[in-house]
């Protein structure tokens, strides 16, 4: 059952970034820059796997929604589990994982329309970005808070079904630290990148007339 559960999780965020693409038809420059945000964060995953859930990729993966579009968090969310899964270790929680951060990064690009109908990237000066920082970094935390409550339900359904609402709420509570690390992390990461890499991504896509997907 879990298996069938888990290639149904699978088929959903691909039929989603496929019908996305359909759409819009990105050219290979709008996908330049998601392919090299999309690789810092598998590598930033798999280097700092020694540290039990502190991670950048998270947070990689919301400025990649946020900055070109939701379909292109999505398929930055699938490609980093996908990948970092390759050293880390493949498993049926792999699909969990790829429909979790798809969905990380489709929220960051509905945030990032959202926040660029606001006005947020009429120029890309340090003080139009700080007034947006404080949502970006709260959606980060209830993000990173709620990928790590579906990562716990998977464990749930895979190692712990038959114990029921007592090993659901068991497997919750143990998992709280390491979700709350996750949050974290994904905070300070953002913290860290936003203004400057922001404003960087903003002249990107200003050069280059990069359409978000």
């Amino acid at each position: 059952m879990h298996l069938l559960i888990s290639a149904l999780v699978a088929t959903i965020p691909l039929a989603i970034v496929i019908w996305g693409f359909e759409r819009a038809r990105p050219k290979p420059r709008d996908l330049m820059p998601v392919v090299v945000l999309t690789a810092l964060a598998i590598l930033g995953r798999v280097v700092t796997m020694p540290i039990p859930n502190f991670q950048p990729a998270t947070a990689l993966i919301v400025l990649t929604g946020l900055f070109f579009g939701k379909h292109a968090g999505m398929l930055s969310g699938m490609l980093v589990a996908l990948v970092s899964n390759m050293i880390m270790g493949q498993g049926p929680w792999t699909p969990w994982q790829m429909l979790a951060w798809g969905l990380v990064g489709y929220g960051a690009g509905i945030l990032g329309t959202l926040i660029r109908d606001k006005g947020m990237y009429k120029s890309s000066s340090s003080a139009n970005f700080n007034l947006y920082i404080f949502p970006v970094l709260a959606y980060g935390a209830v993000a990173s808070l709620l990928f790590g409550m579906f990562m716990d339900l998977q464990y749930f359904i895979a190692f712990a079904w038959e114990t029921s609402w007592p090993g659901l709420l068991t497997t919750v509570t143990l998992g709280l630290p390491f979700n709350i690390a996750h949050a974290a992390s994904t905070i300070a990461f953002l913290a860290l990148t936003l203004i400057p890499w922001g404003k960087k991504l903003h002249r990107l896509k200003t050069k280059y007339n990069i359409r978000p997907i």
